[in-house]
């Protein structure tokens, strides 16, 4: 019994060694990146494996102080199954990322505006973005016509689950959680806990 502890603890020192050194050279890496690629960075803020980032000439993509960015596959044991993705796709696009906000494998992908407020945690494979990607219509669809575009805002204090997709639009007000694989089309109200797909409330926060 011992020796089996001995060596759980071996593996368990090493596994956080590792993700040390991984963040230490992916944080410098990411620094020194972003400076070149014009991402505002704020202070003490870390990432474990490097995300996938593109600003379109023109665009902004603000980070806040003390982010933690989750991109390497062993950083999170509930399962990322890609990299972390912050990406504008239009010359007057922003995407804001406010202080203390934890991502892991999560995609924002902004062609007018995605302002994340403070304090927000981001679960797992999430997608948040402010347009559809490709035109509905069939048409215009084949001619390469542009998507629309409709700003998301989330205020702070927000839970993001696992693997859910926050659409063009969106209002989601402060201290909401949003349940696992939930698909938000609609504003949700501060102080709520909404799940499914399409996404509803089904109580409320409670406050301490």
């Amino acid at each position: 019994m011992k020796r089996k502890f001995t060596i759980g603890l071996c593996f368990h020192y090493s596994y956080h060694l590792r993700i040390l050194l991984i963040t230490f050279f992916s944080t410098t890496y990411c620094r020194v990146l972003f400076r070149l690629k014009g991402i505002a960075l704020g202070k003490r803020s870390r990432f474990i494996g490097v995300p996938i980032t593109y600003v379109y000439p023109g665009s902004k993509i603000v980070l806040g102080d003390n982010l933690e960015i989750r991109t390497a596959a062993i950083s999170n044991f509930i399962g990322l199954n890609r990299r972390s993705i912050i990406a504008t796709h239009d010359d007057t696009a922003q995407i804001i990322l406010g202080d203390h906000c934890g991502l892991s494998g999560v995609v924002i992908g902004a062609k007018q505006s995605i302002i994340i407020g403070n304090q927000v945690m981001i679960g797992a494979n999430v997608l948040i973005t402010d347009f559809d990607w490709h035109a509905l219509n069939p048409s215009e669809r084949s001619e390469g016509v542009s998507s629309q575009s409709k700003p998301v805002n989330i205020e702070d204090n927000v839970f993001i689950g696992y693997s859910s997709t926050i659409l063009k639009g969106v209002h989601i007000g402060k201290n909401v959680v949003i349940g696992a694989n939930s698909v938000v089309t609609k504003d949700i109200p501060a102080n709520s806990i909404a799940v499914g797909n399409p996404c509803k409330v089904i109580s409320k926060v409670l406050q301490c």
